[in-house]
């Protein structure tokens, strides 16, 4: 592979968030099941207040949520999270990664607003 195939596979998969990948090359552990003390879905509940907090771009946010998800966090769990961070965080943190939270749940925020009589 050349140089500029390289990179761009680099790029590529990091866009991705190709977990192999990013475990192998990067050497990050995305393995919820490494943290032994606790269990998968408290830690992928963490990882998302930790994501939000930061200010991480949609697609981690997504990512993060639908590991969550698949970790056995239920929706309420996951927006609870949100309120749960917000004291501390910052509520324009919250409200930034909100959309992006309700996407990864198959809730379109932005159609509920422009709806206010539809829930």
């Amino acid at each position: 592979m050349d140089h500029t195939a390289r990179y761009q596979e680099t790029l590529r998969r990091l866009a991705m968030i190709d977990e192999g990948f990013v475990e192998d090359e990067a050497g990050l552990g995305l393995d919820l099941a490494r943290t032994s003390a606790l269990e998968p879905k408290t830690a992928a509940l963490l990882q998302l207040g930790i994501l939000v907090a930061s200010g991480s771009p949609a697609v981690c946010l997504e990512w993060s949520t639908a590991r969550a998800l698949a970790a056995g966090a239920t929706e309420d769990e996951i927006a609870d999270v949100l309120l749960a961070i917000a004291p501390v965080t910052g509520l324009g943190r919250v409200v930034c990664a909100a959309p992006d939270v309700a996407t990864a749940l198959g809730y379109d925020v932005g159609a509920a607003l422009e709806d206010p009589g539809d829930p």
